[in-house]
C-alpha cells in the first residue's frame, strides 16, 4: 500500500530547483545593486573633488590682488596669483597651483608662498595635494581666444577648468 502523505522525488526536485533560482535571481540582484552603489559612490566623490578645487580656486581669485606687474601667470601645468584667501597663512600670499602626471591620472598640487615679494624664494613654502584626477587641463578665454599660456597684470576674461566630463568657467566680474 502507497503513502499518500509523501512527497515524490520529482516534486522535491522541483520545489529545489525552484527555490535555487529565486535565491539565484535575489543575490544577482543584490550584487548588483552593491556594483551600482559602489560605482554612484566613486562618481559622486570624483565630482565632489572636482567641485572643491574649483570653488577653492574662485574663492581665491575673488580675493585676488594686483598690486605686482604679473598677477597671473598660467601655463600648461601651473596657475599662480596673488590672493587675499590663503589656505594656510594670513594675509597677502602668492597661491600656485600644479597639474603634475602620474601613470594614469594627474595630480593637483597646491602651493602656498606667504612672502608675495618674491625674495625668499620657497621659504616658509607649504603645499598640499588636492586631488588626483582622471584628466584635466585649464585654460584661459581672453578676448575671444582660447590661450594655455598667459601671463598678466590683471587677471582674464575667464578661467576655464575642462575635467574628464565637465567645464568649469570662472570669472572674477
Amino acid at each position: 500500500m502507497k503513502n499518500k502523505n509523501a512527497f515524490t522525488l520529482l516534486e522535491l526536485l522541483i520545489v529545489i530547483t525552484l527555490l535555487l533560482l529565486i535565491f539565484g535571481i535575489i543575490g544577482y540582484t543584490y550584487v548588483s545593486n552593491i556594483k551600482g552603489l559602489s560605482y554612484l559612490s566613486i562618481k559622486s566623490q570624483k565630482t565632489v573633488q572636482e567641485i572643491s578645487l574649483v570653488s577653492q580656486i574662485t574663492k581665491q581669485i575673488f580675493s585676488s590682488i594686483e598690486k605686482k606687474t604679473i598677477n597671473f601667470e598660467l601655463e600648461e601645468d601651473r596657475i599662480s596669483f596673488y590672493t587675499l584667501y590663503p589656505i594656510f597663512y594670513e594675509g597677502a600670499v602668492r597661491a600656485e597651483y600644479r597639474i603634475e602626471k602620474v601613470k594614469d591620472k594627474y595630480k593637483v598640487l597646491y602651493m602656498e608662498f606667504p612672502y608675495i615679494d618674491g625674495k625668499l624664494g620657497d621659504e616658509g613654502l607649504k603645499k598640499t595635494v588636492i586631488g588626483y584626477f582622471d584628466y584635466i587641463k585649464v585654460e584661459v578665454l581672453q578676448n575671444g581666444r582660447f590661450l594655455r599660456n598667459f601671463r598678466s597684470k590683471g587677471f582674464p576674461q575667464y578661467l576655464i577648468i575642462f575635467t574628464k566630463n565637465r567645464k568649469y568657467l570662472i570669472s572674477k566680474k
